[in-house]
């Protein structure tokens, strides 16, 4: 056993976890490679295989690793020392969404990032999987990575052995990347006149309705949300809050073009106020000029595509090769549990009440803040001053792994 307190204590705790704790398998886990991270070891520990579920909760009680990885692939070979001798014969499709990938997440306290992150996994799983996608919810199967996010797991026959391009392209899809605005705002030519030999054209193009599937339908709420947030507004207010936006977005508009968008939009003098006419008709031929147009379209293609975005880790998906997590084993930097979920259990889902293990009993042990430390956990807040503090295991054990405090010597 390795000679510093901290680790000896977490070590203990962690066995004691797959010792009394039934171990969740993914479905043919005997044609996965498993790989593992540990507290007392600097390498990366992989190309394993368990014939069984015993053999692998004797080796996490015995060897007692911080982190507990097995592929999202099936191999005919997992253990098999390089890829190509183990034979890949399909994966699942993974998601992966964490702070890293929701845009403000990462300097919120440990708290309320995690709330932002579900936010944006329940629109993933909402609007992407289970509706433009068409997955079932028996499909899926949602976990709380034990850290700073949520994973999707999707077994479903249909995406076993698509390509890594293939995954790549759903990814794609999710987060709006290449999306044509000419296909989202359609333009068809019409004749303006005539002279001599000579046509002239212009174009229209078509508003997306609420009722359009897919991008179509996705911007125009966006659309629609934007001028909601701009209306409640007065005119010097809603001018200059549109402005924000857009500097924000870095798109580049003259303050003549923005004025004139936004006189367009919300000022009726050409009769009717061109939010109203857009909402009530479904109509594009709001705007005087064509420049202001053009602004419309740069708004709608970067700022509120942006905002209606899914997100996920592109790597992680495309990757047919890819190493996840294991449901049930536990995170090695805060003690909490790999925890699968429902779609309807992830709605009241709390990990600082939910991930605790139940194996972290209520025995009071002494730890030692180098600063003034406050938690809650199972219901319960913690608010610890510098120097010695008697807490709970599970407490512990949670403040150990996130560096928030040592076991006393």
């Amino acid at each position: 056993m390795p000679s510093d307190q901290s680790t000896r204590f977490v070590m203990n705790m962690f066995s004691r976890h797959y010792r009394e704790e039934a171990l969740l398998m993914p479905e043919r886990f005997a044609k996965r490679e498993f790989g593992f991270m540990f507290f007392d070891r600097d390498f990366v520990m992989r190309h394993l295989s368990f014939p069984t579920r015993a053999a692998l909760k004797k080796y996490l009680v015995e060897q007692v690793p911080s982190h507990v990885y097995y592929s999202c692939a099936y191999y005919e070979k997992p253990d098999a020392p390089t890829m190509a001798e183990k034979k890949w014969l399909g994966a699942d499709l993974i998601f992966d969404l964490d702070a890293d990938h929701v845009e403000g997440a990462k300097t919120l306290p440990y708290d309320k990032m995690l709330e932002r992150v579900k936010e944006e996994v329940t629109r993933l799983l909402d609007e992407f999987l289970l509706g433009d996608l068409g997955f079932e919810e028996d499909d899926l199967r949602i976990v709380f990575s034990g850290g700073r996010g949520y994973h999707i797991h999707i077994s479903n026959p249909r995406v076993l052995k698509l390509s890594s391009h293939e995954r790549r392209e759903i990814v794609d899809y999710v987060t709006g990347t290449g999306l044509d605005i000419d296909w989202v705002f359609p333009p068809t030519s019409f004749e303006t006149g005539r002279f001599m030999d000579r046509i002239d054209t212009a174009q229209k193009r078509r508003m997306p309705g609420l009722a359009d599937g897919g991008w179509r339908g996705r911007i125009r709420k966006g659309v629609d949300r934007l001028f909601e947030e701009l209306d409640d507004l007065n005119e010097a207010t809603g001018l200059a809050r549109l402005r924000e936006l857009v500097s924000k977005a870095n798109i580049e508009l003259g303050k003549k073009t923005l004025d004139g968008l936004y006189d367009d939009l919300f000022s009726g003098k050409r009769g009717s106020r061109g939010i109203d006419r857009i909402r009530s008709e479904d109509t594009f031929e709001v705007f005087s000029e064509k420049r202001h147009t053009d602004a419309f379209l740069a708004i709608a293609e970067v700022m509120v595509k942006g905002n209606m975005k899914g997100e996920t880790d592109e790597p992680v998906t495309s990757d047919i090769k890819r190493l996840i997590r294991l449901p049930s084993s536990l995170h090695g930097k805060t003690g909490f549990e790999v925890v699968p979920l429902t779609r309807e259990k992830l709605d009241s889902f709390n990990p600082f009440d939910d991930a605790v293990p139940k194996a972290f009993g209520n025995q009071l042990v002494r730890v030692v803040c180098e600063k003034p430390v406050q938690v809650r956990l199972k219901g319960d807040s913690y608010s610890l001053d510098q120097g010695q503090n008697d807490v709970p295991e599970y407490v512990a054990v949670h403040l150990v792994c996130r560096r928030l405090a040592k076991m006393t010597d």
